[in-house]
């Protein structure tokens, strides 16, 4: 048997093409049972409706664009990143819609990417992450009216679709557990403060030591390269310090490994009086030699989310209805 069409649907059920059509598409003038018989057949006979003409219809493309960070291509990779993709293709399985991921290394520039994207009529809709405080690539794309979600919030003052971690709250919470552990002197290893998460994360790192009456040293913070060799550098400075840390909060699995390489180089591993809490997507640091304590939220069930609230914001739900700060899980290992 060849493939299903509206046609063979229509003579399989004894109804015109035209009425099959409507009941596909939940047209208002098709009795309750029609649709219900319809959508039933169409099932069974494995009717997959032609992009081709519903392309032409309505204008869409049927293509997602996630434009993530990523490392260098000599830098260590996120397993993270795979986790957020897996959950985003998960949702797009079943529907009509392609993923094509263009991922933005150091240094490229993201406004001059989606712009690309953008008008060329690529994508009816774009993933990204890394915001700034007053993103350019939002500003962008809400003066286009063109659908997008954010991994991470702004601060502008149009409202548009976000996931975003309480990056403040888990840096309070990875810094309140080394206080608690006996730590004063703790460092903090992020990206640049250009981003909005960083900035969260300071104020939390800041407000733990505040509220356990203790002073953090500006000389434990660096903002800057988060990849694997970037944090062993800062972290084995950190270490020549006449008083170095005895606790690390990093803000992801690949800073760990640099953090955790970096006090090997100084020959102070972790254990020994030295604890590391980083800031996890999956569950890298639970296999590490001592594992690594960690402030968690799944990274594939971000991706999973992040896809949902873009076709909803792509079928035209509210944005303001399409925002949600989830919060972190606190694992002690170690």
């Amino acid at each position: 048997m060849g493939r299903a069409t509206l046609k063979t649907l229509a003579r399989h059920l004894d109804l015109s093409v035209t009425t099959v059509s409507r009941a596909l598409k939940d047209g208002p003038e098709v009795r309750a049972d029609t649709k219900a018989r319809v959508k039933e057949a169409a099932e069974s006979l494995g009717y997959v409706p032609h992009l081709s003409g519903i392309k032409l219809r309505t204008g869409r493309t049927f293509t997602i664009y996630s434009m993530l960070a990523a490392p260098r291509a000599d830098e260590v990779g996120d397993a993270g990143s795979v986790a957020l993709m897996q959950g985003i293709n998960e949702v797009l399985d079943g529907t009509p819609y392609s993923l094509t991921a263009v991922p933005l290394l150091p240094g490229m520039n993201g406004l001059d990417a989606v712009r690309r994207v953008a008008e060329a009529g690529l994508a009816d809709g774009f993933i990204f992450d890394l915001t700034r405080p007053q993103d350019e690539r939002v500003k962008y794309l809400l003066e286009h009216g063109l659908p997008f979600v954010t991994f991470g919030r702004t601060e502008l003052f149009t409202p548009h679709a976000f996931l975003d971690v309480d990056n403040e709250d888990a840096a309070f919470q990875a810094a309140a557990l080394l206080l608690r552990r006996g730590h004063r002197r703790i460092a903090l290893i992020d990206r640049s403060l250009d981003y909005l998460y960083t900035r969260q994360r300071l104020s939390g790192f800041r407000r733990a030591h505040s509220e356990a009456g203790v002073d953090h040293d500006p000389a434990l913070m660096t903002h800057g390269d988060l990849g694997a060799a970037g944090s062993r550098d800062a972290a084995l400075a950190m270490c020549r310090l006449p008083d170095p840390p005895t606790g690390f909060v990093s803000a992801n699995e690949v800073a760990t490994l640099g953090i955790l390489a970096g006090l090997r180089a100084a020959g102070r591993g972790p254990g020994a009086g030295i604890d590391v809490v980083s800031r996890d997507g999956t569950r890298l640091t639970a296999y590490l030699d001592p594992p690594v304590s960690a402030c968690f939220y799944s990274l594939h069930a971000a991706g999973r989310r992040l896809a949902d609230f873009l076709l909803r914001c792509i079928d035209g739900e509210p944005a303001d209805s399409l925002q949600e700060i989830v919060r972190t899980e606190l694992i002690e290992r170690g």
